[in-house]
């Protein structure tokens, strides 16, 4: 008897708990009636305990999905764009991976396969100026938890007076303290070999397009399906045609009038492992996580204005 009263106080208790102002009423008549006084100090007791620390991230369930691009589509990112807007955001990490200062190489050890035509030399300029804006958000200054690397390449030069594509990609290695591979630096930074998610930059490409359709606007950038592809644009031809029904990259989107080094549209995108997107899904992607840090900056940086800021520094 006494066993089956412990177990009627805690799971009435428990279901207390778990109710709104409301329905608590009826829970503690019912508690009385089932144990009498000994489950209503069992219930004060609980009413009492302070409840654990909220979790870094905000679960699915927590709150309806606050943003929608312009054709309805679910910013399921929302919680981690909030996040990271923040003036007050906390950088740090939760755990001893997600604190552990990261490494950062700040730029490629060479930019691809090297050209010292004087078109490439203004364009990989202008490309280093992004970079370096994209490691001042705040996600990714003095990054714990995460080791940032860049790689950069031009793409395939078509010849003649065609601008020239290249790209950039930023991978944020998470950090494991207790891998036997992790490197710790002289200046007390971490960094995991392995695999992470990537922010990719892409100038001067339509192929970086591909079939992908539109969503909507973001900012005045057009955001692309599927993992939230951005178009920057600088120039006033028009990115997308219609094609048997569907959206098509525009064949005459490239001025071929331009310099070649001009910058005339860009895409950035994250990408990331299969589980991570289904989690961002559920929101359970750690905004102070690998990918979290770089959706944040995906979503928070204006990228027209560190477009053209690139297109200054030439």
């Amino acid at each position: 008897m006494k066993r089956s009263l412990t177990f009627i106080a805690t799971f009435c208790t428990a279901l207390l708990a778990a109710q709104p102002a409301s329905a608590q009423d009826f829970f503690k008549d019912l508690a009385r009636d089932a144990v009498g006084s000994a489950v209503q100090a069992v219930t004060r007791q609980a009413a009492a305990t302070k409840p654990a620390p909220s979790a870094p991230y905000v679960r699915a369930g927590a709150q309806p999905p606050r943003m929608r691009l312009e054709d309805g589509t679910i910013l399921y990112a929302d919680y981690i764009v909030d996040y990271w807007s923040r003036p007050d955001v906390v950088t740090r990490g939760s755990t001893p991976d997600l604190d552990a200062p990261g490494y950062i190489r700040a730029r490629p050890p060479q930019f691809g396969r090297s050209k010292k035509h004087a078109d490439y030399v203004v364009l990989q300029r202008k490309l280093e100026t992004v970079m370096a804006r994209v490691l001042q958000h705040p996600a990714l200054a003095n990054i714990r938890g995460s080791s940032l690397v860049w790689t950069a390449d031009f793409g395939h030069d078509a010849g003649g007076r065609s601008a020239l594509p290249a790209s950039v990609s930023l991978i944020a290695y998470p950090i494991s303290l207790d891998d036997p591979q992790t490197k710790r630096h002289p200046d007390g930074s971490f960094h995991t070999p392995g695999e992470g998610p990537v922010l990719r930059i892409t100038v001067n490409n339509p192929e970086e397009i591909g079939t992908r359709q539109p969503s909507g606007l973001w900012q005045g950038m057009t955001v692309l399906r599927h993992g939230y592809m951005f178009v920057v644009p600088n120039t006033d031809r028009p990115l997308l045609i219609e094609a048997d029904g569907m959206k098509a990259v525009n064949p005459g989107l490239l001025d071929d009038t331009r310099p070649r080094s001009d910058i005339q549209f860009m895409t950035v995108y994250v990408g990331a492992s299969g589980p991570t997107m289904s989690n961002l899904t559920h929101k359970r992607v750690d905004p102070v996580g690998p990918a979290g840090r770089l959706i944040g900056v995906l979503w928070n940086l204006d990228w027209r204005v560190i477009l053209q800021e690139a297109e200054a520094a030439s």
